[in-house]
């Protein structure tokens, strides 16, 4: 059974969906609470260069925090930024829904304020541009009505006035747009001004215009209601409101200026249906773009919250890398596992030797009484304290940490770099960690409270053995000696070497030391010893005023932190200032808008004028991307096709014809759109909801669906011209009153019968109706070409194409085979306006009208297609850093994992709080612990051959050999703690799913035993040596914890442990002795033991022990 105290989190791969589920309903809510963290550097550069030096917690807590508010997304009620527009479903535009149709004017602002200004930078960024455009053209616009002004020979000077003025402010708008200093709040001017110059043309342009007509200004005033709406930066509601201002004010000068016409309203209700109809256009290229640029904003924005979230993990898997590894070795380690698998018949060995360095040894002396008075968890949040303060001290004397061994820490000083001071700064480490102690002693009352340490200098060879729990160590000749320094030291007392003292010069005192009399290694080997004297000058002064609080079980305050106390006295645990999530993603959002520039991704690419990719790979990607607003596209068909039909059965006389072609294609585009709705119908069969979803993510598919719906609703809008009746008036009346052409007057008119505006009587005497009002015909093409506009994802060469062949068409028809029309009506109105001649005619109006609105809608497109492009190429760059980043969070994971237990990783890396970061314990019951170590070891190395590496290389291939068994399935259970020496440490059911009920784990590692004496063996065979192995085991309750803030190391305490380990020390060469426990849980297990008899345990007095012989063969482990 397993007690977790501390609770480790999910699992990282858990975590990390969880998170990204998070992010995807951010997107899909808009909300802006996943929140992320300023950009930092690339994670390799956390390894390679100087400023890998994290700081673990201010990394650590805004990953908390980051994390925190990702699982709180459903549960704000202020998170949704676009929950309008997510219910505004595309099957309920398809559907007609009024409901749904209804919230495309409803706001579409980001609830979250700073997410909105965010957008508003990005669209700023986006349609700064597009801006500029609008300005161009409505120049063109002025410059066109200038030009047609005075080729009318108007005489007055108003109009002339008023059109050089809008282009002086139209100039003034063009280089504010394109100046390097134009903001979003110039922007925002701009646009009102803009209308307002609009509204001015507007007016212009009906109410001082010859000849006058209701239908004057119809086509410039449906162009500026176009390109307000589609090139304009505004929202739907001011977009709208801007159209419905337009109209309405051409609207009304029209009736100012032509209410004596009694056909008038005939051309009024034409152009209420023509402003109608260019609004909806509007909307639905409004609403999908500026859905569109939100979505995609979100989407980009989700992208690098993914990203960041993992280059945060990143960071913190690379500082527990660093932490436990030196950075040199880390290097070398992930270059050959990121590299390609060499073959060889050895594992690399990662190595170092090192000159002229000190090692420092430190035991914790009265460790035993210390632990009697405190609770497992105090203990291991002293040990994590006090060996946090130990590693804040071996940083300011430069020296490395190397291992914790319960209670004993040793580090080196003069490696990676090397230091001529490498010895001064091992005394001054020793000296402050009994000051640190002293500490501990005073406020505790363990008077036996000390530490023990002791110094030698000379060389070593340093790094990590094994393929599992790397761990960084040294080992040497020097190194032992300087472990047995420590063992004959005297508590309180920095204990060195004559190598020590000859480093040292004469900047300590000493005394001497007499070690060979406590340690029989020193005497052995004649070592002379020395004390550095107390109470002498130090190099540096560091003094602690105020005594350490120790965590007690009585007297705590609710909420107190038990550790505080200690974490300020012991100078660890300073306060970090944590900035908001919520602003280091937005800040960093916004250096990316910022530095976008739209002119070079677009010239590094997409090619300039078809707007395909350079890259075939993203234009075969870009290929399949679905259009999620095709379906609204067809709904604008809908409407518009009843609307250009009323504005022809309105002003041009009736033909069954026309009743026949407007509801066949009306029907068919309906048809479109309800099989295009068939996905989403819950109702139908599968075979043809599968059928509509691979055909709507055709993209092939639905260009055709487009071109062919633009087709039909130009085709319906032109179809009327054939029913008409063509003759030449003037050619016809010449020659019924045998006169010229030039002769035919207003009065050859009234004696004809013929009116302007009454088209049933024509010069022929034909039962076919004429028009006077042909520039309706145009009015209808001009909306069908808008349609254009509509289906934003339509590819822009395939409207170019469109565009060009229905302004071929129109021109053949008005210019060619049915001028007459247009003729006739330049004749009819000129006549019954009392002018004499025609100054400009209808068909060369309708020409320009034809290629100003083609160039504006071509433009449009390139401007559309290559937004949307460079938006996918931003989505597209931020998805790969994001795979990037997620492939090196899972390559970093397979490291942390050899560095820690995964679930002990994984609750260090996805802590909740400050203090769960720096300390992390478990009470287990039923573990089983091993001991294996190779008792001859130390006699087969030697450094006279290659200075003990070869004999390391063995020792790496023998260690390596044990890891791969552990790597097989039956042996997931047991968990590798750590190698120390020639001592291989492993123990099993540290976990709730690795301890059974049944004591699987127990047998599981007594398997492992067996598995790795056997495999010593055949070592032994191949390379001619007898190795002999001493195995111990023992089950029960452990603690289990991470120590050490700055450098974690985890590992398990208890007196099971310390049994274990004495089944190991106590054993017998090639025999593997247990406790009477492992024999109880095993002998029901088929297992074979020898009954050893009571044995001497250091601590533990007598205790019987049992040697394991091997299995029954009947049994289901053999």
């Amino acid at each position: 059974m397993l007690d977790n105290s501390v609770h480790p989190a999910p699992s990282i791969t858990a975590s990390i969906q969880k998170t990204e589920k998070a992010a995807e309903l951010n997107r899909e809510n808009g909300n802006s609470s996943v929140e992320l963290t300023k950009p930092v550097q690339s994670s390799s550069s956390v390894i390679n260069g100087s400023q890998s030096k994290v700081n673990p917690t201010e990394t650590n807590s805004r990953l908390k925090i980051l994390n925190r508010t990702a699982e709180a997304i459903n549960d704000s009620p202020d998170c949704s930024c676009l929950r309008q527009e997510d219910d505004l479903d595309l099957q309920d535009l398809g559907c007609m829904n009024i409901k749904s149709l209804l919230k495309l004017f409803r706001s579409k602002k980001f609830k979250n304020w700073k997410l909105e200004r965010l957008f508003q930078l990005y669209f700023f960024k986006l349609n700064q541009n597009n801006l500029s455009i609008m300005m161009a053209l409505m120049l063109v616009i002025c410059t066109i009505q200038l030009i047609y002004h005075f080729v009318c020979g108007s005489s007055g000077a108003a109009k002339a006035v008023f059109i050089s003025v809008f282009i002086v402010i139209l100039i003034v708008h063009q280089i504010l747009c394109n100046h390097s200093a134009f903001s979003q709040r110039l922007m925002t001017i701009v646009c009102w001004s803009t209308c307002i110059v609009a509204c001015a043309m507007v007016l212009t342009m009906t109410l001082d215009v010859v000849p006058r007509s209701a239908s004057t200004g119809v086509s410039d005033t449906v162009f500026l209601i176009f390109i307000l709406y589609v090139l304009l930066p505004v929202r739907m509601r001011q977009a709208v409101l801007f159209g419905i201002i337009l109209a309405s004010t051409h609207m009304i000068s029209s009736v100012a200026v032509n209410y004596i016409d009694e056909f008038s309203w005939k051309q009024l209700l034409s152009n209420f249906f023509i402003f109608i109809c260019v609004n909806v256009i509007g909307i639905f290229t409004h609403y999908p773009t500026e859905m569109g640029e939100r979505r995609a904003f979100l989407e980009t924005r989700r992208y690098i919250v993914a990203r960041l979230i993992t280059q945060r993990e990143n960071q913190q898997q690379e500082r527990l890398l660093l932490s436990v590894l030196p950075r040199h070795v880390a290097m070398e380690m992930k270059a050959d596992i990121a590299g390609l698998p060499k073959d060889s018949m050895f594992h690399k060995i990662y190595i170092q030797r090192h000159e002229n360095v000190s090692i420092l040894f430190a035991d914790i002396c009265g460790f035993t009484a210390l632990s009697s008075q405190c609770t497992a968890q105090e203990l291991v949040r002293m040990l994590n304290e006090l060996f946090a303060r130990f590693d804040k001290l071996a940083a300011e004397n430069n020296c490395l940490r190397i291992k914790i061994l319960g209670d004993c820490y040793y580090c080196v000083c003069g490696l990676p770099e090397p230091r001529a001071d490498h010895a001064h700064c091992c005394v001054e480490m020793g000296l402050d960690m009994i000051e640190a102690i002293a500490l501990v002693r005073s406020v505790t009352g363990v008077d036996v409270l000390n530490m023990r340490v002791g110094i030698h200098s000379g060389r070593v060879h340093c790094g990590v053995l094994g393929l599992r729990k790397w761990q960084f160590d040294v080992w040497s000749d020097d190194v032992t000696l300087a472990n047995s320094m420590e063992a004959g030291g005297i508590p309180g007392r920095v204990h060195v070497t004559e190598e020590v003292v000859r480093w040292l010069g004469n900047d300590y005192q000493v005394e001497p030391g007499n070690g060979e009399e406590r340690n029989h290694y020193l005497r052995l080997r004649c070592i002379k010893t020395y004390l550095i004297k107390e109470d002498q000058t130090r190099v540096k002064e560091r003094k602690y005023t105020s005594p350490i609080r120790t965590p007690r079980r009585d007297g705590k305050k609710i909420g107190e932190d038990p550790t505080q106390a200690i974490r300020e006295k012991l100078g660890i645990g300073d306060k970090q200032e944590i900035k908001e999530p919520d602003d280091e993603v937005n800040e960093y959002l916004g250096q990316a808008i910022n530095g976008r520039s739209i002119e070079y991704l677009r010239s590094q690419h997409v090619r300039p004028i078809l707007l395909t990719f350079r890259n075939p790979e993203m234009e075969a990607k870009y290929a399949v991307v679905r259009d999620d607003m095709f379906k609204s596209h067809l709904v604008c068909a809908i409407i518009m096709l009843p609307l250009i039909c009323a504005v022809q059965l309105v002003i041009i006389p009736s033909s069954n014809v026309v009743l026949v072609v407007f509801p066949v294609f009306w029907l068919t585009i309906i048809i479109f759109c309800v099989f295009c709705s068939f996905e989403s119908n819950l109702c139908l069969p599968e075979n043809m909801k599968l059928l509509s979803y691979r055909m709507m993510s055709n993209r092939i598919f639905t260009q055709a669906i487009s071109m062919t719906t633009i087709v039909m609703v130009f085709v319906a809008s032109l179809f009327c011209m054939f029913a008409l009746n063509t003759t030449d008036l003037k050619n016809c009346l010449a020659r019924i009153y045998n006169i010229s052409e030039s002769e035919v007057t207003n009065a050859v008119l009234s004696n004809s019968g013929i009116k302007y505006g009454d088209e049933t009587n024509n010069c022929t005497g034909s039962t076919s109706a004429t028009s006077h009002f042909p520039e309706y015909v145009l009015f209808s093409v001009v909306s069908a070409m808008l349609s254009n506009a509509v289906f934003i994802k339509a590819s822009n060469l395939l409207k170019l194409t469109i565009l060009i062949a229905m302004s071929i068409v129109f021109l053949v028809l008005s210019m060619v085979t049915h001028v007459s029309l247009y003729d006739n009506r330049d004749f009819l109105l000129y006549t019954y306006l009392g002018y004499s001649e025609t100054t400009f005619s209808l068909k060369w109006i309708s020409m320009a009208t034809i290629l100003l609105f083609s160039a504006t809608l071509f433009i449009h497109a390139q401007q559309v297609e290559s937004t949307s492009r460079l938006d996918f190429i931003w989505k597209q760059q931020a998805h790969e850093e994001k795979e990037e980043m997620a492939s090196l969070r899972t390559y970093n994971m397979k490291l942390v994992a050899n560095i820690l237990p995964l679930h002990v990783a994984e609750h260090f890396l996805k802590s909740q709080n400050k203090k769960d970061e720096d300390l992390y314990y478990q009470d287990c019951d039923n573990v089983c612990v091993m001991f294996a170590t190779i008792a001859n070891f130390f006699e087969f190395y030697m450094e006279y051959y290659n200075e003990g590496v070869e004999c390391l290389r063995l020792l790496n291939e023998i260690i390596a050999d044990f890891d791969e068994i552990l790597g097989q399935e039956r042996f997931l259970c047991i968990e590798k703690i750590k190698t120390t020496g020639a001592t291989y440490m492993a123990a099993s059911g540290l976990t709730e799913k690795t301890n059974f009920a049944d004591n699987r784990h127990v047998i599981a590692a007594t398997e492992y035993a067996l598995a790795i004496r056997e495999q010593l063996q055949y070592v032994n065979s191949h390379c001619f040596n007898n190795f002999q192995m001493r195995i111990g085991i023992s089950v029960g309750p452990v603690v289990a914890g991470v120590i050490g803030a700055r450098k974690p190391q985890y590992d398990i305490w208890g007196n099971t442990v310390n049994v274990a380990s004495r089944m190991d020390s106590t054993g017998e060469l090639g025999a593997i002795q247990v406790t009477q426990e492992v024999h109880n849980v095993l002998s029901k297990n088929g297992y074979i033991f020898e009954c050893r008899g009571n044995i001497k345990v250091k601590g533990k007095g007598d205790m019987l022990t049992y040697l394991l012989k091997g299995r029954n063969v009947e049994s289901p482990e053999a």
